[in-house]
């Protein structure tokens, strides 16, 4: 009499089990390295992983830079914070020599990773991202002979990804006619003429489904951590100047999708 099928014990999918050299796993999720990066004190790490330690160890501290350069995506600038391994801080860059090294000798390994990572970022509803800010200001100096003095100056705020941006709020010194000012699009800017130099307020508001993740955000009206307060004192040196940060944001998935579906 054949047995019960309901019976009969679970065959159980056997996994190939493969050794994998130590100089090929990642130092912190100890798995095979996926789309590696190495970093300047020569540590290399997966991708995801230096970015998620990025997450929680990026500096938000604002750099001078020249006046040219221009806002660069997190994803082609280089991942830079503190060494998860010596803590020194350094940038990473991605290395496809060392990736084409690992698909080579781990191909069925690699190609499961892949699944893995794409499976893992898909379950993700909340996410965190990190743009690029710069504020600054360029300045055209009065004319010889031009009895008024005046200099011409045009501060502006610049975002890698203006789509996740709701308005910018500018806040002038109080002796101008309209000392504030709100511009829904970009670019983020404001034109006039004055005699001194003086500190200008911006609040940089995101758009509903991002928050900042900083101390200093504040709430808004309709978002938690939406607003970001920056200062930045007018520069009448030269042509102007212009500081860089790099600062993150979170983003709920369920409440951005469709703000990115409408860019």
């Amino acid at each position: 009499m054949p047995s019960n099928p309901a019976q009969e014990p679970e065959m159980e999918t056997e996994k190939i089990e493969v050794e994998i050299d130590d100089d090929d796993l990642c130092p912190i999720c100890r798995q095979l390295l996926h789309r590696p990066v190495v970093t300047e004190c020569s540590h290399t790490l997966c991708e995801l992983c230096m970015t998620e330690w990025a997450d929680v160890s990026i500096t938000s501290q604002m750099t001078i830079v020249p006046l040219d350069e221009k806002p660069e995506d997190f994803v082609s600038a280089p991942l830079t914070a503190k060494c998860p391994m010596c803590r020194t801080m350094t940038s990473a860059k991605r290395s496809l020599e060392v990736e084409e090294k690992v698909k080579t000798k781990y191909g069925d390994v690699y190609e499961e990773r892949d699944r893995e990572v794409v499976r893992e970022e898909e379950e993700k509803e909340v996410t965190v991202e990190t743009l690029t800010v710069y504020v600054g200001n360029t300045v055209i100096p009065p004319k010889e002979g031009d009895e008024k003095g005046l200099f011409d100056w045009e501060f502006f705020v610049k975002v890698s990804d203006e789509r996740v941006i709701s308005e910018v709020e500018i806040l002038l010194h109080e002796t101008f006619k309209r000392p504030r000012l709100v511009r829904w699009k970009p670019p983020f800017t404001v034109r006039r003429l004055g005699w001194g130099t003086f500190v200008i307020r911006t609040n940089v508001i995101l758009r509903h489904g991002y928050s900042w993740i900083s101390s200093d955000a504040e709430d808004t009206k309709y978002s938690k951590k939406a607003s970001l307060p920056l200062e930045w004192e007018l520069c009448f040196d030269g042509e102007g100047s212009q500081a860089r940060c790099q600062l993150k944001i979170r983003s709920d998935k369920r409440l951005a999708r469709s703000v990115r579906a409408r860019s």
